[in-house]
């Protein structure tokens, strides 16, 4: 079976083939839910009252790691923040809370020990909730 030489000449020259005004239509609704959805994760993130940023950890022994972080306070609100530290396996091998108050700067840079069962290769902020 042939087919016709413009057919061959759109294959070969891999042109894209027009679409019908149901696949724009099927297109544009997929844009503009792509886009909404977006603006919408960006209107959550903008109203965040806390944000962290892990910095660095140093395994002080066996059985202690530090976990230096900075907190970004956006209401005027205090927060505690867990912080983990983690084997090898990714096993959490102990667990801190520490209290950042608004009183002491929206932006603070904070160093916490945490107590292990076993030796720790990293630590880190695992979250941070507005105190009620």
């Amino acid at each position: 079976m042939s087919t016709p030489e413009s057919e061959q000449d759109e294959h070969a020259s891999g042109a894209l083939p027009r679409l019908s005004p149901r696949q724009w239509i099927l297109v544009a609704a997929g844009l503009a839910a792509l886009i909404g959805a977006v603006a919408w994760y960006a209107l959550v993130a903008a109203h965040e009252p806390v944000r962290w940023k892990d910095v660095g950890f140093s395994v002080a022994s066996p059985t202690e790691v530090t976990v230096t972080y900075d907190v970004y306070l956006y209401d005027e609100v205090d927060v505690d923040c867990a912080v983990r530290a983690l084997n090898p396996r990714f096993t959490e091998v102990g667990v801190a809370t520490q209290r950042v108050s608004y009183a002491d700067g929206a932006q603070q840079r904070l160093t916490t020990a945490i107590v292990t069962t076993e030796e720790a290769t990293t630590a880190q902020v695992q979250y941070c909730v507005p105190v009620e």
